[in-house]
């Protein structure tokens, strides 16, 4: 039997004057750009050094690989806990990615595995260490920051479910890491848009950022206003990455309601917890004392797949994140992976799962997934 009840994993938090401001950008003219500002903006904000708004967080990301000049054969270590666009990016380049498990608190890339990694890899073609960063939460950044040193590698952190995350009182992009990328649409969301942001403080990784976002075009500038502004070049080999004027005005409008969204999100997720954490065969894994609670991710002690149906029977959608690269047919063949390789990644892929959290949703919705989640729950054998 069909539930009446229909909440969704996301929906888009959407403000009252973006369609006016919609409107604006529809009225077209070259002089004003959202784009320029939603950087601005960002950069200011976040102390970032400088901000490149794409088209997506996946397009941020591999614009972060061109920054690197990644080559064929170059190593970059990260997570087996990761979404695909993580090792895509750098496969994109022929280059390897090297992965390493996951710890079975937070879901991010084990430390300790990481330094052992780093040690095993040790030479001149590796290159990164790429930290994607779960749920609105971060690792331990001192101690990955010493590592990055000790070892001379590059840092790209992927932020893109961390948006607005703040490390030893400083947000995220303004940490210590070479590059952080952010996104709009954050993993496993359906949205009315994508965008992301690239960030560096840099002065040469952001140049050449800068240069390849728009097909490693440069363009002719004169010192007499009569001159022609319509000459370019072409000096390296570059995409297009930009984002357009549209998507710029919902990611701003998005990004002026950050606060607010981050504050909402806290609020559900306490409320998950005051009715939840004494539930059998569920173990709450979100830390409710974080600032920034982008997902809350729960334990099933047992047929994690039988309660997610029960819950889509109940019309409550939900997620996961993520499934271990080395399960996915691609990363399995090219590289020899077998099951039990990252068995800290398997044991979280078997029991998590993601619940709605997202700032539109009201108190109601909030109680029909509770309710939902108790009721499979007490009937659980």
């Amino acid at each position: 039997m069909e539930s009446a009840n229909n909440i969704s994993f996301y929906k888009p938090f959407i403000k009252e004057n973006t369609n006016s401001n919609i409107q604006e950008v529809l009225n077209f003219d070259d002089t004003s750009s959202k784009t320029e500002e939603l950087e601005r903006v960002f950069a200011q904000t976040f102390e970032t050094g400088y901000a490149l708004a794409t088209m997506s967080g996946t397009a941020a990301l591999h614009l972060a690989m061109c920054a690197l000049d990644l080559k064929r054969g170059d190593k970059v270590l990260c997570s087996i806990n990761a979404f695909v666009d993580v090792p895509e990016v750098i496969r994109h380049f022929d280059a390897e990615p090297i992965f390493v498990d996951c710890d079975s608190n937070n879901y991010m890339i084990d430390l300790d595995k990481l330094e052992i990694a780093l040690r095993k890899n040790e030479n001149k073609k590796l290159r990164a260490v790429l930290v994607n960063h779960m749920g609105g939460a971060a690792p331990d950044l001192d101690r990955l920051y010493k590592m990055a040193k000790e070892y001379d590698v590059k840092v790209i952190e992927d932020a893109t479910d961390a948006m607005g995350t703040k490390y030893n009182g400083k947000y995220l992009g303004s940490t210590g890491a070479d590059i952080t990328v952010f996104s709009f649409a954050p993993h496993m969301y359906k949205d009315i848009i994508s965008g992301g942001i690239f960030t560096t403080k840099d002065d040469e990784l952001y140049e050449r950022a800068k240069l390849l976002r728009t097909h490693g075009m440069t363009h002719q500038s004169g010192e007499h206003a009569s001159e022609v502004n319509y000459l370019y070049d072409v000096i390296d080999i570059g995409w297009r990455y930009a984002m357009n004027e549209i998507v710029s005005v919902i990611c701003l409008d998005r990004f002026t309601s950050l606060q607010e969204q981050i504050e909402r999100r806290k609020q559900i997720a306490q409320m998950y917890v005051s009715r939840l954490e004494n539930t059998k065969h569920i173990t709450i894994k979100t830390d409710i004392s974080q600032e920034n609670i982008l997902h809350f991710f729960i334990e099933i002690d047992k047929n994690r797949d039988h309660f997610a149906r029960e819950l889509k029977l109940e019309g409550i959608d939900v997620g996961l994140h993520y499934m271990p690269l080395h399960l996915t047919e691609y990363y399995r063949k090219k590289y020899s992976l077998r099951v039990f390789d990252f068995p800290v990644a398997l044991g979280v892929y078997q029991r998590t799962l993601s619940l709605p959290l997202y700032a539109g949703m009201s108190d109601n919705e909030v109680q029909i997934v509770i309710e939902a989640v108790e009721k499979i729950a007490n009937s659980y054998m």
